[in-house]
């Protein structure tokens, strides 16, 4: 399974309902127990971040685009980036990030 990062921003706060808030919350947590939201939260600066597992971009989008918040163009802009996650289990990257003339030069 992929990884991205989902950066939300340029919010428009006028569109903001009561059911528009309670439908997104459903949805997260549809996307919460179906395995595909390890995160999400509001940013200190008004933005907003998701990670997404997902098995391609295109399901990755769909999955931004299903959400309430998107269908109204609440966060008008939604910047979608796949990620690769380095942790103990792959050194952190360290051999790919040798393994890369262009690093070495850094």
């Amino acid at each position: 399974m992929k990884k991205f990062i989902v950066h939300l921003s340029n919010k428009q706060n006028e569109l903001m309902t009561k059911e528009l808030i309670v439908n997104h919350v459903n949805y997260l947590k549809i996307l919460k127990k179906s395995g595909v939201l390890p995160f999400c939260g509001p940013c200190a600066d008004g933005t907003a971040l998701m990670i997404i597992d997902a098995p391609s971009f295109e399901k990755a989008k769909n999955y931004v685009e299903n959400d309430p918040f998107s269908k109204v163009n609440y966060y008008m802009d939604r910047k979608i980036v796949e990620i690769e996650e380095a942790t103990l289990d792959n050194n952190f990257l360290l051999e790919e990030v040798l393994g890369n003339p262009s690093s070495k030069e850094k």
